[in-house]
């Protein structure tokens, strides 16, 4: 068949099934014009681009070939036993917290840091968990958490514990593949569990381990996404799955994908910048048609979720936005100083963080690792162990960005190390306009950070005294990190004391 007959037929069907499945499923003719031209048109593209590439390019033998997803996390269970035990002991300790903060008695939307645990533990296993609203920023998200919890919830009969023990699932799985990432990277089982526990350790990974909450999933395929790419392998099969995976989860974490995906493609031994540019190309065609597809099946099978890119369900987001172009410049310097402190402090270490309760018109007390008041922006701080773990880590960053640095001058090389950073980087300016407490984030640029001081210390990844003072500061991170559990544990008790 001659290309411009191919193409001709290939639109008018992607055109045809678009318009049919938006008039039979969304409700199309009720819709604003707006609504119906990019409604039909971004699926009619999606679903256009898909039918010409795979048509013309992918084949199962291509996928059969690359060896899949399974090709990137297959492994003996005998030479990971390490590993698979330390996630193990995480998985125990992020249920044993699950199960004190998140309950469905009590309705904690907000409270534990900004965190929705209570709506999502309902989204996720309970029965009527579908009928809540979806919002645009998580395109497909009950494609991926329903099925999960509906399974859970045969063998544990209980929705809430399903949901808890999902989430503390995947937190400890973050801590495996970390694992396993830095054990291909460098060969080194002793190294990959350092980097691995101090992942698990991290106030984000800790916390919404246990904090029923999207961003740790998040984190797992981000995580999951960078184990593929480490295969080296030419196939775009398993990096758009689990990019298609991230973008589902959390729209914006696509753009991490992104990001590392170029940069592993600069990586790939003097290939020509054509060749280079042609398979960005396609992953990134591939992920936002997929996406967009299932975005919008997504929304004709749960009527209650919103389409990213319709402007009438995108308005929902102006409430979690603002411009500090618009705000006075002590907010603006505030803004500024909470986003370095969360990202490069309270991610890893956690501070003491604020309680508030009626002055924020609520009863259920409530943490933030910031206050505002009338011209003042207070951040939440460190005290004994913690401030020596603040010295610590400062020291552990500097001289991470030393061996980084010194790397690119003496080779004039990028690696991975550039994308973790550059990861970082693009949740900083993105959060510079967007959420109310930025910790909420943090899973998703947490791995970043400590797969970039990994990376970039690799020098020192069998040096004894390095190996023994990294111990040491791991069992302190772990004592500071109970102590704030403990902070929060006796704040809630006092509450539940009181019969409320």
């Amino acid at each position: 068949m001659n290309q411009p007959l191919r193409l001709f037929l290939t639109t008018l069907t992607a055109l045809a099934v678009s318009f049919a499945f938006n008039f039979f499923f969304l409700n199309l003719s009720a819709r604003s014009l707006t609504d119906q031209v990019l409604l039909i048109g971004l699926l009619a593209a999606a679903l256009g681009w898909l039918l010409w590439d795979i048509g013309a390019r992918i084949s199962v033998r291509e996928w059969q070939q690359s060896g899949g997803l399974k090709s990137a996390f297959q492994f003996d269970v005998r030479e990971y036993v390490p590993g698979l035990v330390l996630a193990l002991l995480f998985f125990a300790v992020y249920t044993f917290i699950g199960l004190r903060l998140n309950n469905l008695s009590v309705d904690t939307t907000d409270n534990f840091l900004d965190a929705d645990n209570s709506s999502w533990m309902t989204r996720i296993s309970a029965p009527e968990g579908s009928s809540l609203e979806m919002r645009g920023p998580h395109p497909f998200a009950y494609f991926v958490f329903r099925p999960l919890g509906w399974l859970l919830n045969l063998f544990t009969n209980d929705s809430a514990l399903s949901a808890i023990l999902l989430n503390t699932f995947t937190g400890a799985l973050c801590v495996f593949l970390a694992w396993l990432f830095i054990k291909r990277q460098f060969q080194n089982s002793v190294y990959a569990l350092l980097i691995a526990s101090l992942l698990g350790l991290s106030t984000a990974h800790i916390f919404f381990g246990s904090v029923i909450e999207t961003y740790i999933f998040s984190a797992a395929a981000l995580i999951g996404f960078a184990l593929v790419l480490q295969k080296k392998s030419d196939s775009l099969l398993a990096p758009v799955g689990m990019s298609v995976l991230t973008f589902g989860i959390t729209l914006t974490n696509f753009v991490q994908n992104f990001i590392l995906f170029v940069v592993s493609q600069t990586l790939k031994a003097f290939k020509t910048f054509r060749v280079s540019f042609t398979q960005v190309f396609r992953f990134t065609a591939f992920t936002l048609a997929l996406g967009i597809l299932l975005s919008i099946i997504h929304a004709a099978w749960f009527p209650s979720s919103k389409l990213f890119f319709l402007p009438s369900d995108a308005q929902a987001e102006e409430e979690f936005a603002f411009s500090v172009l618009q705000e006075p410049s002590w907010k603006v310097i505030g803004r500024a100083l909470l986003l370095v402190r969360t990202v490069f402090l309270y991610a890893v270490i956690a501070p003491r963080p604020y309680v508030f309760g009626e002055e924020v018109g609520g009863t259920f007390p409530r943490f933030n690792f910031f206050k505002i008041s009338p011209e003042t922006f207070s951040f939440s701080s460190y005290n004994g162990v913690g401030n020596v773990l603040v010295l610590l880590w400062g020291i552990v960053l500097l001289t991470a960005g030393f061996f980084f640095l010194k790397n690119l001058v003496r080779t004039r090389k990028v690696d991975l190390s550039i994308a973790f950073v550059l990861c970082v980087l693009f949740n900083f300016v993105l959060h510079f306009n967007y959420g109310y407490e930025p910790f909420l984030y943090s899973p998703d640029w947490t791995y970043a950070l400590i797969f970039f001081v990994a990376l970039s210390l690799a020098p020192l990844a069998k040096n004894r005294f390095f190996q023994g003072g990294m111990t040491v500061f791991l069992i302190l991170l772990a004592y500071n990190q109970f102590q704030f559990f403990q902070f929060i544990f006796k704040t809630i008790t006092l509450f539940f004391d009181k019969g409320a």
